[in-house]
């Protein structure tokens, strides 16, 4: 991909409304800014963001943004488990542009540590989401 392209993805002029987070964002490829996107593809930057930062954290953030999976550091493993269903949710439904949250699974991988692995709908379309929740 050149540094000029531009990451295209079609939106359906209806599927957005005035009272919609905007969509369009810097199209990020291995790390690198490669122009601009918007739609679905800026709905995965912004699932991926969500799920990786933590609320209250980063002073740039409302309190509305990010997640509370801190909290789970320390707790039991069935607590824990049915927690981040919660939790995830919360972060995730705080989008507008995000209409639900579907657990493929939620899997215990080590005494301390679950793997997440969701589909999130949205107005555009629905993103594929993995993670991984540490306890400890």
């Amino acid at each position: 991909m050149d540094d000029d392209d531009e990451v295209e993805v079609d939106t359906p002029v209806d599927a957005v409304d005035e009272g919609t987070e905007p969509t369009r964002t810097y199209a990020v490829v291995d790390g690198h800014i490669r122009g601009m996107t918007d739609g679905l593809e800026a709905m995965r930057q912004a699932v991926g963001k969500i799920l990786h930062t933590e609320r209250f954290v980063w002073p740039i953030y409302d309190d509305q943004y990010g997640n509370d999976l801190l909290e789970l550091i320390g707790k039991p493993m069935p607590y824990a488990e049915n927690e981040v269903r919660r939790m995830t949710e919360d972060a995730l439904l705080a989008d507008d542009r995000i209409t639900g949250v579907t657990f493929n699974s939620v899997t215990v991988v080590t005494s301390d540590t679950l793997a997440v692995h969701i589909t999130v709908s949205t107005i555009f379309g629905d993103v594929p989401a993995g993670m991984e929740v540490t306890t400890a």
